[in-house]
C-alpha cells in the first residue's frame, strides 16, 4: 500500500490530466456520498429532502471541481499575462515554476527560450554599437550616448567637451606595411584610449582611422590636456615592423553647447582637426566660440 501510495504521488504532481481527472472523479460522488450518509444516518428518505440533498450536494461538487481546475490553471494565466507584456515588462522571467506538471515545463521552457532571447539581444545590441576591431563604441552608440550625456551636464550645469582624432598618414602605413598591420594600430591605438580615459568617458571608432572621444565634466581646456596626454602616448606607442614614433594622430577639440548635435559638433571639430593637419599633424588644436587654442 505504501508504495503504491509513492507511486500515484508523483504522478499526480508530474501530470496535469491527473490532477483534473482525480478532481473530477471525487467531485461527481460527492452527491451519492452525500446520499450514502444521508440514508445511512436515518434522515427523511422523502422526494423533496433526497432531492435537495443531491442538488445541494452537487452544487458543491461542482463547485470545489471550478476551484480546484482553476488553481491548477492558474499558472498558466498568469504565464499567458506575463508574455503578453513581454518585452516591456519583464516579469516573466521571473515567475516560478510552481510544480512539476505541464504548466511548470511549459513555464520553464517559456522562460528558458526567453532569457535566450534576452542574451541574444544584448549581444546584437553589443555588436551592433561596438567596434569589433578596437573594442570601442561605433558612431551610432555615439549618438546614443550624446543626449543623455547634455542632458547630465545641463542638469549639474557642467562642461561637456568632445575630442576627434586621426591616425596621421594611415593610408601609408596600409600600403607600405600592409593591412594586417594597419589594423594592428588601431587595436594599439583603442587599447591606449581605453587605459587613458576615466569611466565615465565615451570613446569611439566613427570611422577608418577616425576616433571620436565625448569628456562629460570637462573644459575645453582641459580637453586639450587629455588629448595632448593620448597625442604623446601614441607617439611613444612601438609596434614592430614600424619605426618609433611612426604612429601619431592629430586632434581637434571642442566644448559642447547646449543641444548641439552630434553632426554640428563633428563639423566643429573636424574644422580644428584639419587645422591640426595643416600645421604639421601630430598637433591638438581647439576651437572654442571665436578663439583658438
Amino acid at each position: 500500500m505504501q508504495s503504491e501510495k509513492r507511486q500515484i504521488m508523483p504522478t499526480l504532481r508530474r501530470s496535469l490530466i491527473a490532477k483534473i481527472f482525480l478532481v473530477s472523479f471525487l467531485s461527481v460522488h460527492v452527491p451519492l456520498i452525500a446520499l450514502i450518509i444521508h440514508l445511512l444516518s436515518g434522515f427523511d428518505t422523502g422526494p423533496v429532502p433526497v432531492f435537495s440533498l443531491i442538488l445541494g450536494a452537487t452544487l458543491i461538487g461542482t463547485a470545489i471541481c471550478l476551484f480546484a481546475i482553476w488553481r491548477f490553471i492558474r499558472p498558466l494565466h498568469h504565464l499567458a499575462e506575463a508574455l503578453m507584456k513581454y518585452p516591456q515588462d519583464k516579469s516573466v522571467l521571473k515567475l516560478p515554476s510552481g510544480g512539476a506538471d505541464e504548466i511548470a515545463i511549459v513555464t520553464d521552457a517559456a522562460k528558458s527560450m526567453l532569457w535566450q532571447v534576452e542574451e541574444l539581444t544584448k549581444k546584437l545590441k553589443h555588436q551592433a554599437t561596438t567596434d569589433f576591431l578596437t573594442g570601442l563604441g561605433n558612431r551610432r552608440w555615439l549618438t546614443e550616448q550624446l543626449p543623455a550625456a547634455q542632458s547630465q551636464a545641463e542638469r549639474a550645469n557642467e562642461p561637456l567637451s568632445l575630442v576627434l582624432f586621426d591616425l596621421d598618414r594611415f593610408k601609408q602605413i596600409n600600403d607600405d606595411y600592409g593591412h594586417d598591420v594597419g589594423d594592428n594600430v588601431l587595436m594599439i591605438v583603442g587599447e591606449i584610449v581605453k587605459d587613458s580615459l576615466r569611466p565615465y568617458d565615451l570613446a569611439s571608432r566613427i570611422g577608418g582611422e577616425e576616433f571620436c572621444i565625448l569628456l562629460p565634466r570637462t573644459s575645453g581646456e582641459d580637453a586639450i590636456n587629455i588629448a595632448e596626454r593620448l597625442r604623446v602616448a601614441f607617439e611613444t606607442s612601438y609596434l614592430d615592423p614600424l619605426p618609433k614614433g611612426r604612429i601619431t594622430c592629430s586632434f581637434g577639440v571642442v566644448q559642447a553647447a547646449t543641444d548641439e548635435r552630434l553632426q554640428q559638433l563633428l563639423r566643429r571639430a573636424d574644422t580644428a582637426l584639419y587645422r591640426a593637419k595643416d600645421a604639421g599633424r601630430n598637433t591638438v588644436i581647439g576651437v572654442f566660440a571665436d578663439k583658438s587654442i
